[in-house]
C-alpha cells in the first residue's frame, strides 16, 4: 500500500514534470513489474510511450535540404520585396508632400478666400451636433491608426508561409 501512496505521488510530480532521474528510474520499474494494478494501465502507456518510443531516424542532409530551400525561396521573393519597399517609400514621401502642401495651402490662402474672417468662432451650436462630429473624426483616426497594424499582419502571414514550408520538408523525410 505504501507503494501505490509513493507511486501516486511521483505520477503527480511526474505530470507537473518535476520528477527526478531517480523517480523516473522507480516509475519505470514500477510500470514493468507484471503485477501493475488496473487503474495505472493508462499512465504506463503514457509513460513507456514517452520513455521508450524507438528513435526517429532523421536524414542527415535535412539541413542542407531546408536551407536550399529557404534559400531558393528567399531568392525567389528578394525582388518583390525590394520593389514592396520601393513602393512604399515612394506612397509614403508622396502622402508627407500632398499633406504638406495642402496644409501649406490652406495657411497661406486662407486670408486671401475668406477675408475677413479673423475670429474663430463654434462651428457647432448644438453640444450634441459637435459631439456626434467629433465621434466621426476620432473613429476616422482610430481607423487610419489600425492601419499601422496592417505590416504586423504581413510578417504574421510570412511565419505561417515559413511553418508550412518547415512542415511540408519534414513529412517529406518521414
Amino acid at each position: 500500500m505504501a507503494d501505490e501512496k509513493l507511486i501516486e505521488k511521483l505520477l503527480v510530480t511526474f505530470y507537473n514534470g518535476n520528477t527526478s532521474r531517480e523517480e523516473e528510474t522507480v516509475l519505470r520499474k514500477f510500470f514493468r513489474a507484471e503485477s501493475t494494478p488496473e487503474k495505472w494501465n493508462i499512465d504506463s502507456a503514457l509513460f513507456f510511450a514517452l520513455y521508450d518510443s524507438p528513435e526517429i531516424d532523421i536524414s542527415t542532409d535535412i539541413s542542407e535540404r531546408l536551407e536550399s530551400k529557404i534559400d531558393r525561396y528567399i531568392t525567389e521573393n528578394r525582388d518583390s520585396k525590394k520593389h514592396s519597399i520601393t513602393k512604399r517609400l515612394f506612397v509614403s514621401a508622396g502622402s508627407i508632400a500632398a499633406a504638406i502642401l495642402l496644409l501649406a495651402g490652406i495657411f497661406f490662402f486662407h486670408d486671401r478666400l475668406y477675408p475677413g474672417n479673423d475670429m474663430i468662432t463654434d462651428t457647432y451650436t448644438d453640444p450634441r451636433e459637435a459631439a456626434v462630429a467629433a465621434e466621426k473624426i476620432l473613429t476616422v483616426i482610430s481607423v487610419n491608426l489600425n492601419k499601422g497594424f496592417l505590416p504586423l499582419e504581413k510578417t504574421r502571414k510570412s511565419i505561417e508561409k515559413t511553418n508550412e514550408l518547415l512542415n511540408e520538408n519534414l513529412k517529406l523525410n518521414n
